[in-house]
């Protein structure tokens, strides 16, 4: 598999218009043509609400290449810019669209960027360690790629979804271990996580984008 980054700035006022044409031509059109739409959001923080971000599964570079005629002329008056990128995934997951409960109303996007000798294990504190903790407070994993390209540093993109904004800010973990999570599950998950800090060459931030529901 092979996933595109989409994103596209629109007219302040066509959001709504353009939101409504991928839900009712462009997505069925990718779908029809064996791709599979993971997410379509929105920019809530860090990025502009005009801002629209669409993650998209593809067989091969092939399978993406014949789905190009998916994205035809009628959005064209609607944008702004538009970027395109494809990437690999790094990790188990994205596995496919997510199922209907582990889709989230937010989804936070943060980049890293490590030195590609450290990519095993940056994968193996996110899987074995930081992912479960999360899980376990109700957050989903959506996927873990980089860039087709090869570069230093070696730039890593998680997608995580959450409830909210205040869900996000929540699993900061300011206040501590929460209520429910086992006591072996907190430290992995910390222990990991500092581990996988330890790894990044550059800080890492985070953007929180607004999910839009492509089936309604």
């Amino acid at each position: 598999m092979i996933y595109e980054e989409r994103y596209t700035t629109v007219g302040l006022r066509d959001v709504g218009e353009y939101l409504a044409l991928c839900r009712q031509s462009i997505v069925p059109a990718i779908r029809a043509a064996g791709g599979q739409v993971l997410c379509l959001v929105t920019g809530m923080v860090g990025d502009p609400g005009n801002a629209v971000l669409m993650m998209t599964g593809y067989k091969d570079v092939t399978a993406w290449g014949d789905a190009q005629q998916c994205f035809g002329a009628e959005r064209n008056h609607l944008i702004d810019t538009e970027h395109v990128r494809l990437l690999r995934q790094v990790a188990y997951l994205p596995r496919g669209v997510p199922e209907p409960h582990d889709r989230r109303a937010s989804y936070g996007y943060r980049r890293f960027f490590i030195d590609p000798v450290s990519l095993d294990r940056f994968v193996e504190c996110s899987e074995q360690g930081v992912w479960p903790l999360y899980h376990a407070v109700d957050c989903r994993v959506l996927g873990l790629w980089t860039p087709l390209e090869s570069t230093f540093p070696m730039e890593i993109l998680l997608m995580t979804g959450y409830h909210g904004p205040g869900h996000w800010e929540e699993t900061r973990f300011f206040a501590g271990k929460p209520s429910g999570v086992s006591d072996e599950l907190w430290e992995r998950g910390r222990n990991l996580g500092a581990e996988r800090s330890s790894l990044l060459i550059r800080s890492s931030w985070v953007r929180i984008f607004r999910a839009y529901d492509i089936d309604a």
